[in-house]
């Protein structure tokens, strides 16, 4: 039981997270502290809904994002304990639509590899979702797009965070359960917990925390709900729906059963739904090259860092901030911390546990928002609860994260006017008009000529659409600006010159292909879409 001094200096940060969250420009956040596995404090700030005002509550029910991760592992967990999966078969055994993945990844990827994201897949987000919530590919083709997406990197050999690896998560549970994700999620996990709101099915109800963005100006805009039901194959990446009570509940079995599966040298605790932590919270892949895997790694499903240690790695602060961030846990050498962010356009999360004692926070936010203040307020948080005296100073590490992204967008469009040339396309607009698929052809871009340049239709769809403007002979570009892509379009903040350029390849025929470098990772190469006959695209 937490002693009234820690709870005292718990209460104490309230004032800094208070700065903090305005910095942030987040209208509500929910916190919670576990502590020797007892829920002993919570505390909501703000709103959960700008258009009502109300307050966040411990029910208030949250789009958990990537937090969803973790409990699809531990559901992998169960199914290996039931014989119904194994962690080293290899996916293609698993998936028939995954056998035309011939590449050392799609030949040899086990579980274990597509739960620590050690596969080298890109994380081409591109193809599944760019604006507004609109899911681009449907459930029944997401496998077979696996089967093309670019590894970046050498196999078992680099980190790099894809949502791809959870897809094939999610479509290895539904093929050897017979049920949906959401369904065996409540079967195997919540149920046997006593969770009755945390869900993977659609957000209802009337105490919802709704999505917001952040207006350049601080003003705050009211988001549509990202679709991520079992139905839309994406779940099990991002897709989980709960409130702060049962996450906290959630972790505090977790830790429980991890530590019994420890002191004992089993994977089953009994009376408990998690099994294999011991296997989940090895650490499996270093992170980066030059920091060893025993200091910091991705497990299955969550990150290990030994203190002290760069606890941001896993957030947005580390690409606003980069080498800037200051260790946590000066002063607590060897304390193992398992944490985890939850990141997509309108929610904005982060926890920490500490399996010794048992102890945790958990931060939960309502808005894509300057930097991340879920990171930073529990980390704080964590550093009372572990004793810290040494713990960085947040708000002026927040004030500069909240520059570093303006800069971004101020710099990426000083970067495009800068590089744009006076030289006109080789064509006539109405000559690039057409529709342009993928390797697959399971992917494709119409293209019209709009106004002064072209309009780009994803998937033929009319919520996810670009206006391209001349830029150097037949390159186009789309213009930047942060206001319009976050808060209009509904798009996660990640600005790379390379993604705003599509350029088109020209033949004896006229034009062939285009290409468009979608990954933000500046290592992925551009992908290729090929111009179909005009014939066969008649209502272009």
């Amino acid at each position: 039981m937490m002693t009234p001094d820690l709870l005292l200096r718990l209460q104490v940060q309230t004032d800094t997270i208070r700065q903090i969250m305005r910095i942030s420009g987040v209208p509500g956040m929910s916190i919670g502290v576990l502590h020797h596995g007892q829920i002993d404090h919570t505390q909501h700030l703000g709103q959960r809904d700008v258009l009502t005002e109300k307050a966040p509550q411990d029910d208030t029910l949250y789009h958990i994002a990537s937090l969803t991760k973790l409990l699809a592992t531990c559901l992998l967990g169960t199914l290996v304990t039931e014989g119904l999966l194994n962690w080293a078969t290899p996916i293609r055994d698993y998936l028939p639509a995954f056998q035309n993945r011939s590449d050392e990844m799609g030949m040899h990827a086990t579980l274990r590899d597509v739960a620590s994201n050690r596969t080298g897949l890109s994380s081409s987000d591109w193809f599944w979702g760019q604006q507004n919530g609109d899911l681009l590919t449907p459930k029944n083709e997401l496998v077979s797009l696996t089967t093309a997406i670019q590894a970046a990197q050498s196999f078992r050999r680099s980190f790099i965070y894809s949502p791809w690896n959870y897809i094939l998560i999610q479509a290895v549970i539904e093929s050897a359960t017979g049920m949906s994700f959401g369904e065996a999620m409540k079967e195997k996990i919540l149920e046997p917990l006593g969770l009755r709101k945390t869900t993977m099915e659609d957000a209802k109800g009337p105490n919802i925390a709704y999505p917001h963005a952040v207006h350049d100006d601080g003003s705050i805009t009211r988001l549509p709900f990202c679709p991520l039901a079992p139905d839309t194959g994406l779940t099990a990446v991002m897709g989980g729906k709960s409130t702060l009570r049962e996450m906290l509940t959630i972790y505090s079995a977790l830790l429980s059963a991890y530590a019994h599966q420890k002191e004992n040298n089993v994977d089953v605790t009994p009376g408990s739904p998690f099994m294999h932590l011991r296997t989940i919270f090895e650490p499996h892949i270093q992170l980066r090259r030059d920091v060893p895997s025993s200091s910091q790694a991705y497990c299955l499903g969550v990150y290990r860092t030994i203190l002290p240690g760069n606890l941001s790695c896993a957030s947005f602060n580390a690409s606003l901030l980069r080498n800037s961030i200051p260790l946590f846990g000066l002063d607590l050498p060897g304390t193992e911390i398992l944490h985890h962010t939850g990141n997509i356009p309108g929610y904005f999360h982060s926890m920490f546990l500490e399996p010794r004692t048992q102890s945790g926070v958990v931060c939960l936010s309502n808005a894509t928002p300057f930097m991340d203040v879920t990171d930073f307020s529990a980390q704080l948080l964590l550093g009372v609860l572990l004793g810290s005296r040494g713990c960085p100073s947040f708000v002026p590490l927040a004030e500069a994260a909240k520059r570093a992204q303006l800069a971004w967008y101020e710099h990426l469009s000083k970067y495009l006017a800068t590089n744009k040339t006076d030289h006109l396309p080789t064509l006539s607009l109405t000559a690039y008009r057409g529709r342009y698929i993928n390797i697959l052809g399971n992917f494709f871009l119409d293209i019209i000529p709009f106004k002064a340049g072209l309009r780009v239709y994803v998937q033929g769809h009319t919520l996810t659409t670009y206006d391209l403007l001349p830029y150097d002979g037949d390159t186009f570009y789309w213009e930047a600006n942060r206001d319009r892509e976050v808060c209009d379009k509904t798009m996660f903040p990640f600005p790379t010159h390379q993604r705003h350029l599509v350029s088109f390849q020209l033949g004896v025929m006229g034009v062939k292909s285009l290409q468009w470098h979608c990954d933000p990772m500046p290592m992925a190469k551009s992908e290729v879409f090929y111009r179909k006959p005009r014939a066969e695209c008649t209502r272009l």
